[in-house]
């Protein structure tokens, strides 16, 4: 297959998608050079956005950091790891072993020692959920059970966690992404949000009621499924 050297026009990118996916999404084209930090441009109208999206939190450090911009060995390792995918988990790199001794550094506790790297946030939540059934299984063990008991997830409503095999029980925020899917019959109760429709001198109004509402449930899902919830499920940032 021959690649074309040529780029697509801003105003062309739309439609170019649109011929072969869903193309929903922003009605603008990030243009990647121009934008800096926090801030946003459209290759379309040359209109700056200030981001309060960060790619789904996946973009903490903005647009084009200069920091990472000017360092030229990290471009190059970071260049290494998007034409060789390697199996990290498997084959090993003095590039892997940097990182993991940095993120040492800066964000493992001593009390936690151990890393488990998983590239996607429903993967990273199947996976915390799979550590909490068998924590929870070896526990009931333990009290006595002889059968595996702790399969249950405690969740929220309009949460949304992902769409793949344990996160389809969890997401539900539009019901067209989950609904002809298999689903576990997993306890959910109600989220004391705060809306911010009502501006702000009305933002409280009715916040105790709704977390008392919500601990209620909680205290209830646990009465009806006694040993059996491993863990609950917390989206704190919506």
């Amino acid at each position: 297959m021959e690649l074309k050297a040529d780029t697509i026009a801003p105003t062309d990118v739309r439609a170019t998608l649109g011929r072969h996916i869903l193309a929903d999404g922003m009605d603008m084209v990030l243009d990647m050079d121009a934008s800096q930090g926090r801030h946003l441009v459209d290759a379309k109208s040359g209109r700056r956005f200030l981001d309060l999206f960060g790619f789904y939190a996946s973009s903490a450090l903005g647009m084009n950091h200069p920091g990472l911009r000017s360092d030229a060995a990290f471009m190059k390792r970071l260049t290494d790891a998007a034409v060789n995918k390697i199996a990290n988990s498997d084959v090993y790199t003095p590039h892997f072993a940097r990182f993991v001794d940095t993120f040492e550094r800066v964000g493992i506790p001593q009390s936690m020692s151990h890393a488990f790297f998983v590239s996607g946030g429903a993967l990273a939540v199947e996976n915390a959920l799979k550590a909490a059934f068998d924590w929870k299984v070896r526990l009931n063990f333990t009290k006595g059970y002889r059968r595996e008991v702790g399969h249950k997830v405690l969740h929220f409503d309009h949460a949304f966690h992902g769409r793949t095999g344990y996160t389809l029980s969890l997401t539900n925020t539009v019901p067209n992404k989950t609904a002809y899917f298999p689903k576990f019959d997993w306890p959910r109760v109600s989220t004391p949000m705060i809306a911010h429709e009502g501006g702000e001198a009305t933002l409280d109004c009715d916040l105790e009621v709704r977390e008392a509402l919500s601990l209620a449930q909680i205290k209830r899902a646990f009465l009806d499924h006694p040993d059996d919830i491993a863990c609950i499920l917390v989206e704190p940032i919506q």
